[in-house]
C-alpha cells in the first residue's frame, strides 16, 4: 500500500514537473514572407533552408528543443501585393518574429509589421529601410554597405568617368542617387546614368551609350536575371576590359548556377566575405556540411539566414525570449559569415568586400 502510494506520488510529481517545464518554455513563432518562386528566387530561394538549419544546429549547441521555434515560410513570388496577402494570413495565426524580402515586398510590409511590435528582419537591399522603425533589424548585406564599395573602387582606379546602369527600383535608385553619386561628384568624377525596368532583358542601346561615353568604369546593378544579358551586351561593345566593370552583389548568383568561371573573369563585384576563399574561419567546413545535408552548395544568402537563426537561438537560450532588446544584446555574434553586429539603425556592420574570380576559379579579394 505504501509502495503504491509512493509510486503514485512520484508519477504525480513527475507530471507536475513536466507541466511546469512545458509551461515555462515559450514557443517562438517565426513567420517568413519571401520570393520562393519566380526570377528573384534565384537569390532568396535558399533562405528558408539555411534558417531552419540554423535553428536545428542552435538547438543542439544551446540545448533547447528545435520545436520551440515554429517556422512558417510562405512565398510572395517577389510581388508586393502578394506579400501583403501573405502577411495578413500570417498575422491571423500570430507571430513573434517576422522576416520579409526582398526590397519591394519589405518596403510594403514594414509599416504593417511595425504595428505588431515584433522584431522584423529585413532580407532587402534598400539602404535606409531599417532606420525607419525601432523593431527592424537586418542581418544581410545590403545597399547601405555596398554603395561605399562602388565609391572605393572608383578611387582605387583613379577613375575620371563612370557610367552607371541600374535597375529602376527603390533600393538601387537610392543606393546610387543618395550614396554613390554624391561621393563621386565630390571627387570630381564625371558621371552618366541609365536605368532599366525589371522586365528588361535586352541592353544593346544602353551598352552603346556606355561605349560612346568612353568610361573608365561601368557600374551595373540589378538581379542576376538582368546582369547576364547586360554583361553580354556590354561585352559586344568592347567596354568590358579587365577591371572596367563593377557589379552589384547579385553577381554572386553566377557562382552557383553553372556559369563558366571563364565568363566571370575580369568583372569586379561587391561580395560577402563568406564567398571569398579563406576569408572567414569555418565557412568552408559549414559549406561542406550544408552540401552534405541538402545536396547543394549554399550561397551567402543561406549563410546569413543560418547566422540570423543562430542569433535567435542565442537570444532564446540566454534570455528566455526573442525580442528586439534581447536580439541586440545577443550581438556581436561569431557566425559562418564573420563577426556580426549591427549599428544604431539595426543594420549589419559591413561584412562585404571587393572581389573577383581569380585565374584558379576561386573568389579573391581585390586589394
Amino acid at each position: 500500500m505504501t509502495r503504491g502510494l509512493i509510486g503514485s506520488l512520484c508519477v504525480l510529481v513527475a507530471s507536475l514537473c513536466f507541466s511546469l517545464i512545458c509551461f515555462a518554455v515559450p514557443v517562438v513563432k517565426v513567420a517568413g514572407n519571401l520570393p520562393l518562386t519566380g526570377p528573384i528566387a534565384a537569390w532568396s530561394g535558399q533562405y528558408p533552408i539555411g534558417f531552419k538549419m540554423g535553428i536545428e544546429d542552435s538547438a543542439k549547441k544551446l540545448v533547447f528543443a528545435p520545436g520551440n521555434f515554429q517556422i512558417d515560410f510562405q512565398d510572395n513570388a517577389g510581388k508586393p501585393a502578394t506579400a501583403i496577402t501573405v502577411f495578413q494570413r500570417q498575422k491571423m495565426n500570430d507571430f513573434d518574429v517576422y522576416l520579409s524580402g526582398t526590397s519591394e515586398a519589405a518596403i510594403a510590409l514594414a509599416p504593417q509589421v511595425q504595428s505588431t511590435k515584433a522584431p522584423h528582419f529585413l532580407i532587402a537591399f534598400d539602404p535606409f529601410l531599417t532606420r525607419q522603425g525601432k523593431n527592424r533589424l537586418r542581418i544581410m548585406p545590403n545597399s547601405k554597405i555596398e554603395g561605399p564599395l562602388f565609391v572605393k573602387y572608383a578611387k582605387m582606379k583613379n577613375a575620371k568617368r563612370v557610367f552607371i546602369i541600374n535597375l529602376n527600383s527603390a533600393y538601387a535608385n537610392s543606393e546610387f542617387n543618395d550614396i554613390v553619386e554624391p561621393e563621386l561628384k565630390k571627387a570630381g568624377v564625371e558621371l552618366a546614368h541609365e536605368r532599366f525596368d525589371f522586365s528588361a532583358h535586352e541592353f544593346r542601346t544602353i551598352a552603346l551609350k556606355a561605349k560612346e561615353f568612353h568610361p573608365d568604369l561601368v557600374y551595373i546593378c540589378g538581379y542576376s536575371t538582368h546582369l547576364r544579358p547586360l554583361l553580354r551586351d556590354l561585352r559586344a561593345t568592347g567596354v568590358t576590359k579587365e577591371g572596367t566593370i563593377m557589379a552589384a552583389m547579385d553577381f554572386v548568383d553566377f557562382l552557383y548556377d553553372n556559369t563558366s568561371k571563364d565568363e566571370l573573369k575580369g568583372v569586379v563585384f561587391a561580395c560577402p566575405l563568406f564567398e571569398v576563399n579563406g576569408a572567414v574561419k569555418g565557412a568552408d567546413e559549414w559549406r561542406a556540411d550544408y552540401n552534405r545535408r541538402f545536396g547543394k552548395l549554399p550561397s551567402y544568402v543561406a549563410a546569413y539566414a543560418y547566422d540570423t537563426a543562430g542569433i535567435l537561438g542565442k537570444s532564446y537560450s540566454k534570455f528566455g525570449k526573442v525580442d528586439i532588446d534581447s536580439l541586440r544584446k545577443s550581438m556581436p555574434y561569431d557566425g559562418v559569415t564573420g563577426n556580426i553586429n549591427v549599428d544604431k539603425d539595426g543594420d549589419i556592420v559591413a561584412t562585404i568586400t571587393l572581389a573577383k574570380v581569380a585565374t584558379d576559379g576561386k573568389v579573391a579579394e581585390v586589394k
